[in-house]
């Protein structure tokens, strides 16, 4: 039988030089420690999904890429103050405000590719969305999360 156990990480992968434009030296830390406070409040876990134990492999695996699809899914509705990114690209892009390069943050659906097999037949998905980091509103503090979704055997998820 087996568990699901899952996680996300997140992490300020670009800073937008604005957040610290016009402030003193005093309020640019501030602005800076609000900005990371906001950003590891996406993180959690590992833990353990409810709902889901003493599943079969096949089923675990099936579940494990189910999960993963849900966590993916929320983030792209973006949270409190860290919207994801391709919400609010265009208005950035308008604004001029920013000098923020349009890039490729790479396919943040679940597939295969997202897959990992491990030796004893148990799968684990990661993917990642890209955020910013905004909470002042006009800040492209690009931040990446990171969601990890493993199998585990029940034997060893009771360790």
């Amino acid at each position: 039988m087996f568990k699901l156990r899952y996680s996300r990480k997140a992490c300020i992968i670009e800073w937008d030089s604005a957040s610290f434009t016009d402030c003193r030296p005093c309020e640019a830390n501030a602005i800076e420690e609000e900005i990371i406070e906001l950003v590891q409040a996406l993180e959690f876990g590992p833990e353990w999904c409810e709902g889901v134990d003493s599943l079969t492999l096949e089923k675990a695996n099936e579940e494990a890429r189910l999960v993963c699809e849900n966590e993916v899914l929320e983030a792209l509705d973006g949270f409190d103050n860290l919207p994801h990114a391709s919400t609010m690209w265009d208005e950035y892009k308008e604004s001029n405000t920013v000098d923020l390069k349009l890039r490729d943050w790479g396919d943040e659906r679940v597939t295969d590719a997202n897959r990992k097999e491990n030796k004893d037949g148990t799968v684990s998905y990661e993917a990642h969305t890209i955020h910013f980091a905004d909470p002042y509103g006009g800040l492209c503090n690009v931040v990446q999360l990171d969601i990890k979704v493993e199998v585990v055997p029940a034997d060893k998820a009771a360790k």
